[in-house]
């Protein structure tokens, strides 16, 4: 049970998170790399954009969550929707402007954190009562 209470907590606060940035503000950036894979993957893309708010210039990479199942038809469809020197809506944090994503808002496996710990969670409630 405690471990279906900490893993939903752990996803509920991921798609909290998630959710905030969609009220991020917003400044064009470009992508200056675009590849196939990354150094910490063979199967993830790489893929790299630029942006400036005031006077200061930022460069990130895009973070791809843990439950990315990586191919390479993933990478190839993020290279394909991301090519060097595309125009790009970048949000960014206000409150830190290192932080910044592409793709603001809910993920589609940011719910599948807090499912699975609510499965967790129903079957130790199940299991304990029917001890």
């Amino acid at each position: 049970m405690l471990g279906g209470l900490i893993t939903s907590l752990w996803g509920l606060l991921i798609i909290l998170k998630a959710r905030k940035t969609q009220q991020w503000p917003s400044v064009e950036g470009y992508i200056e790399e675009s590849r196939l894979s990354s150094d910490k993957n063979d199967l993830l893309p790489h893929i790299q954009f630029s942006y400036s708010i005031g006077s200061a210039a930022y460069h990130q990479a895009i973070e791809f969550s843990a439950d990315i199942t990586p191919s390479q038809e993933f990478a190839k469809s993020y290279v394909q929707k991301y090519p060097i020197g595309a125009k790009v809506q970048v949000h960014y944090d206000p409150d830190n402007p290192q932080r910044a994503t592409l793709e603001p808002g809910i993920g589609k496996g940011d719910w599948l954190i807090l499912v699975i710990g609510l499965v967790m969670l129903v079957f130790g409630i199940g299991l304990f009562f029917s001890s």
